[in-house]
């Protein structure tokens, strides 16, 4: 087994680092439902570097280096958010300098594709003749191909940050801090070359097999939930026992989770009480979740069902080590099936 080169190195260095960052992120998660902005700051600028390291080892151009430092910039969004007109009049430099990160990022995302994209194109078996074969020197047309290939790897992660941006504003991924998670993991694992997982992989990013065994992960829960009930004797209605609790009222406060029991008034005018499926998906105050808990117990009730908010991150933090190790799970099972 050949030793790992220079840029492997730097790829593992970032997958070390992405796994500390996601066991303190998902710690937060877990117990405060809130990761701050600065954790994303502090950990993105050592990854981000790491990836820019990783592009110049593969020997990139001044082209291609500014157009992975312009996905950085598009990264860095989610964080300081995009300079306005407004405040670079004002005189803002923080914006200003912004501006300027996205123009050259911009600048070389079109030279990268003015200088690479025939060869690229070559590479991917869709032309055949490409500039490069007009060089003499063997050297040259090797280095020309692996610039289209670099190219080509920074277009795809390029495609999955758009994929995350996507989905968060389309409300897949929920909250900000989820978001942000997601677009540090397609930093730190931006392509498949240099990681060498066991199972299958294929074009699509690995930030989007990330998500898919985070989802995996979520689908084991109704079992989990069916066997906690059982094991304590709640054994139905079976509308409810896979994916919420029974708890003690008194029990609730301080804890992140939603009621699904309430108390509603009929037809008739008689109240009762009645659970519904899924929880409105609003923030409740500490005072309204008081007065739904006091609105219970005057109906005569001491426990309530309740389904817990799972934190999304902790999800992710093992849905890393899979990818890395496993690949993208989708593939493997296709492979596996022979399809």
């Amino acid at each position: 087994m050949e030793p790992p080169t220079p840029d492997q190195w730097t790829a593992l260095l970032r997958c070390f680092i992405l796994l500390l960052c996601m066991a303190g992120a998902a710690l937060m998660d877990r117990w405060q439902r809130r990761v701050p902005n600065e954790w994303w700051i502090r950990w993105g600028v050592a990854i981000g570097f790491l990836l820019l390291v990783e592009v110049i080892l593969l020997e990139a151009d001044v082209a291609l280096f500014l157009g992975a430092f312009g996905l950085l910039a598009w990264c860095s969004a989610s964080v300081i958010g995009t300079p306005s007109l407004k405040d670079m009049r004002g005189g803002s430099k923080i914006d200003i300098l912004v501006a300027v990160w996205y123009l050259l990022g911009i600048t070389g995302a079109g030279a990268s594709l003015y200088l690479h994209a025939p060869n690229a194109i070559w590479s991917l078996g869709l032309a055949t003749d490409a500039p490069m074969f007009q060089l003499t020197d063997m050297a040259a047309v090797e280095l020309a191909e692996s610039r289209g290939w670099l190219l080509l790897r920074l277009i795809g992660l390029g495609i999955g940050i758009g994929f995350i941006e996507i989905a968060w504003r389309v409300r897949l991924l929920h909250g900000g801090a989820d978001a942000k998670a997601m677009i540090v993991v397609a930093l730190a694992i931006p392509w498949w070359n240099g990681i060498g997982p066991l199972g299958e992989t294929t074009a699509v990013p690995p930030v989007v097999s990330v998500l898919i065994w985070s989802a995996l992960a979520f689908l084991i829960l109704p079992f989990v939930t069916i066997s906690r009930n059982l094991r304590i004797g709640h054994s139905g209605p079976l509308r409810m026992i896979w994916h919420a609790e029974r708890w003690e009222l008194d029990k609730i406060p301080g804890h992140h989770v939603w009621i699904l029991s309430d108390v509603i008034e009929t037809a008739d005018g008689e109240r009762t009480v009645r659970e519904r499926m899924r929880p409105r998906r609003k923030r409740v105050d500490p005072e309204e979740l008081s007065a739904h808990i006091q609105r219970l117990k005057v109906a005569g009730e001491t426990s309530a069902w309740i389904t817990k908010k799972h934190p999304f991150l902790v999800y992710v933090l093992p849905a890393i080590p899979l990818t890395l190790i496993l690949g993208d799970p989708v593939a493997t099972v296709l492979y596996n099936l022979g399809i």
